[in-house]
């Protein structure tokens, strides 16, 4: 029984060296092919690849999906969410896949992604979006929370959200009103009352609004 278990386990180790030999060491399996996922244009796959140096003929084994991962964010490309590196044994073809951060807002130059996180896009965008102004970090990525919690339809009338603190926002609607909405709390009280001031004809020529205290909401 004991002389079954070392052949056993003899047998073992010789398999596990040769695949380790054939993988790592022979030209079995090798890189054919690396191909970019998720990249805008050709110029981006060139700077992707050109980051990633993965040469054909590499053993795919000694490949480092990490190392690559690591080197591209580091190469300042913040408009990349995220990168899977994925290995394909048969074809022997390596794929570079991209996720893209998407855009909600902009931030002078820059655009800001549903975590607050600023980036450069590498294509234009066309669509119109929202500016969010904001202290610092964690203030900007509050507000990009908080926008995002709004109401699609108010989503569509605000033409900036400010956020001096990570619990203090102000909207200016596209309208020209300002409204200081306070922290995040109490939501849908304030879109209540928000909506039932604004819908007032007394109140059509207005240009400031504070709900920050939803019990003691005032009209300018």
């Amino acid at each position: 029984m004991r002389r079954k278990r070392e052949l056993i386990l003899g047998i073992s180790i010789l398999i596990i060296a040769t695949l380790a030999f054939v993988f790592g060491w022979t030209n079995l399996f090798t890189v054919k092919e690396v191909a970019v996922s998720g990249s805008p244009n050709t110029q981006i796959t060139k700077q992707v690849l050109q980051i990633a140096d993965i040469n054909l003929g590499e053993k795919l084994a000694r490949i480092e999906p990490r190392n690559i991962e690591s080197n591209l964010a580091l190469a300042g490309i913040d408009w990349i969410e995220n990168v899977k590196i994925s290995r394909n044994w048969v074809s022997r073809k390596v794929t570079i896949n991209l996720s893209a951060r998407e855009a909600i807002a902009v931030s002078g130059l820059q655009y800001v992604d549903a975590n607050g996180v600023l980036f450069t896009s590498p294509v234009k965008l066309n669509k119109k979006l929202t500016e969010l102004n904001a202290k610092d970090d964690s203030a900007r990525a509050a507000a990009a929370e908080f926008y995002l919690s709004l109401p699609k339809e108010l989503q569509k009338e605000v033409a900036v959200v400010a956020a001096t603190a990570t619990k203090n926002f102000q909207i200016l609607l596209k309208k020209r009103v300002r409204i200081n909405w306070g922290d995040a709390s109490n939501t849908e009280l304030k879109l209540k009352i928000y909506r039932a001031l604004i819908a007032l004809p007394e109140n059509e020529k207005i240009r400031l609004m504070d709900v920050s205290d939803p019990t003691k909401p005032t009209v300018k």
